[in-house]
């Protein structure tokens, strides 16, 4: 029985994740340090961890403890705007974190790092994205994400580390934090409303935005990763 572990297991896509695993059969684990994601929103039936990626003690032991078979990293502080002005942070939290799991991952010999990107990676690049495009992130949120794509091909090449890279776009649905001030234009809406505020709007109201329900998208990250050749991946 396949054994994995889900970072961010908390959290609005970590949590459906963890739902499809164990439906697939998989013992899960959810790390979260629940900074925005809710352990109300876990499946009893998956292990919960409350900590954190940027604990290297703590990964080690948890990897050590269960020989994960797959790793689903999601956890991340996605403020990608703020993250101007939050740059240790933000490489603290997205890239150093990141690391630690890798670098575990490269030691236990997992058969497959999952990694849950973003569109920001492209930065200005005019649309639609495609996989063939070279990344250019304007932001230090999209730095971290790229450059935690560039350590895993590193790694591949080094050391066989399979990876699958995931970029979604404008996710939403259930599970979404509408609290979130800084992510998803949804929840930041239903928020809006809820409170009988007025909808933030910027221009002439006219732009268009592509946006991805997480029933679409949850299923088919799990996949067959241990049969899946690295490769970045959109969902736009």
């Amino acid at each position: 029985m396949p054994v994995s572990l889900v970072t961010g297991g908390a959290g609005f896509m970590g949590a459906h994740l963890v739902k499809e695993l164990l439906a697939m059969g998989h013992t899960v684990v959810a790390l979260d340090d629940l900074s925005g994601g809710f352990q109300d929103q876990v499946d009893p039936r998956a292990t919960f961890v409350h900590g954190s990626i940027n604990d290297h003690a703590l990964v080690d032991r948890l990897f050590e403890e269960h020989r994960f078979t797959y790793v689903y990293h999601l956890a991340a502080y996605a403020a990608e705007g703020l993250s101007h002005f939050i740059r240790r942070f933000n490489y603290q939290n997205n890239l150093i974190g990141s690391i630690n799991l890798i670098n575990a991952s490269v030691r236990h010999e997992v058969k497959c790092f999952v990694f849950t990107s973003s569109i920001a990676v492209y930065g200005a690049l005019k649309p639609p994205m495609r996989e063939d495009m070279v990344p250019v992130p304007e932001d230090p949120y999209g730095v971290a994400k790229l450059a935690v794509e560039m350590d895993l091909r590193a790694a591949r090449h080094m050391f066989g580390l399979n990876y699958v890279v995931f970029r979604p776009h404008n996710v939403y649905g259930e599970y979404q934090n509408i609290g979130d001030r800084y992510r998803n234009v949804i929840g930041i809406f239903m928020n809006q409303l809820m409170q009988g505020q007025p909808m933030s709007v910027f221009g002439d109201g006219e732009q268009q935005r592509a946006f991805t329900y997480i029933g679409d998208i949850a299923p088919i990250m799990p996949g067959r990763q241990d049969a899946i050749r690295p490769t970045a991946r959109s969902s736009t």
